[in-house]
């Protein structure tokens, strides 16, 4: 559990790394992902004041099973919790039996299926929670319903690129031409830190900037 910037918490790593936004109004708790283990999620906001029943959004970032498995067991601690993701995901995670497009396969995990708020369709949605803008981002790649999400807390730009890194599978339906673009929207950005699927938190601004780029430079079709 670490806190990123003011009301940022990258949460905990557990399949993937989770990340919470504390909107400080009625609209309660945001996750980015929801990871593989609700229990953890739960602990470690327990250890930071923070109630796990206050969760009221989730943004689903893409349909990997790392990333979605807990998804279902979080609607124990708030049965009106509701779930966001890109509408070219959104039949893996509101359906069972992809489990090659999900990877649950690699997990031997069986998937319990969520229904979905909203299904983005557009290139950019903004979601609002309390006084704080969630700008969703169409970043497909890594699969064809990925998406980043960006926040600026006090000018700082914080962009939730979740596996930038990849892999990339036919069986996701990955498309490094669509990567190429999507990598490039991100440098676009300009972002001050940088929370990642799975190597975590990434400042200052030049860093992130490189990451990005060593990545995209790396995965040319």
């Amino acid at each position: 559990m670490k806190e990123v910037i003011k009301n940022i918490y990258h949460v905990c790593d557990s399949g993937c790394s989770v990340f919470l936004v504390n909107t400080k109004s009625n609209d309660g708790l945001v996750l980015i992902d929801a990871g593989m283990d609700s229990g953890m999620i739960s602990r470690n906001l327990k250890k930071i004041g923070l109630d796990p029943s206050n969760i009221k959004h989730c943004i689903i970032t893409h349909c990997h099973i790392d990333h979605i498995a807990a998804c279902h067991d979080l609607l124990g601690f708030n049965k009106n919790l509701k779930f966001y993701a890109h509408d070219l995901d959104a039949e893996f995670i509101e359906e069972k039996g992809f489990d090659s497009k999900t990877a649950a396969s690699w997990y031997d995990i069986k998937y319990e299926p969520v229904k979905l708020e909203a299904k983005f369709k557009k290139d950019k949605e903004v979601l609002r929670f309390g006084s704080v803008e969630f700008e969703c981002i169409h970043t497909p790649g890594h699969t064809p319903g990925s998406i980043s999400v960006l926040i600026i807390v006090d000018s700082t730009k914080v962009l939730f690129g979740q596996d930038i890194h990849g892999p990339f599978n036919s069986e996701f339906g990955s498309n490094l031409y669509d990567y190429q673009n999507s990598m490039q929207k991100l440098l676009d950005l300009k972002a001050d830190i940088l929370c990642e699927g799975h190597f975590g938190i990434i400042q200052p601004a030049k860093e992130v900037k490189r990451y990005i780029r060593d990545y995209k430079d790396s995965n040319i079709p």
